[in-house]
């Protein structure tokens, strides 16, 4: 290969990099490393912190309330797109 080509390859190759990381990481025969968006221990303090901030909130502050209702909606969102396992 020249040297010409070499660069050309690398220019390619760092340009793929970066508009499609996923798919440069195959490519390449590194081995990719799953990381879960949606953790069960998220989803729970999620759902436990919005709950806590309702209850605080309907007490003391108001605003508060409406943070914990937003959390809680959050948690239900990543219970709902949560990863589940394909039957066999």
């Amino acid at each position: 290969m020249t040297r010409y080509e070499r660069r050309q390859l690398r220019r390619i190759e760092r340009r793929l990099e970066t508009t499609d990381p996923v798919l440069a990481r195959a490519l390449s025969g590194r081995p990719t490393i799953p990381r879960p968006v949606h953790r069960t221990s998220t989803r729970v303090w999620a759902a436990l912190l919005g709950i806590a901030l309702v209850a605080g909130g309907a007490t003391v502050h108001l605003p508060l309330a409406f943070a914990g209702c937003l959390l809680l909606m959050t948690a239900a969102c990543l219970h709902v797109t949560r990863p589940r396992p394909i039957p066999p």
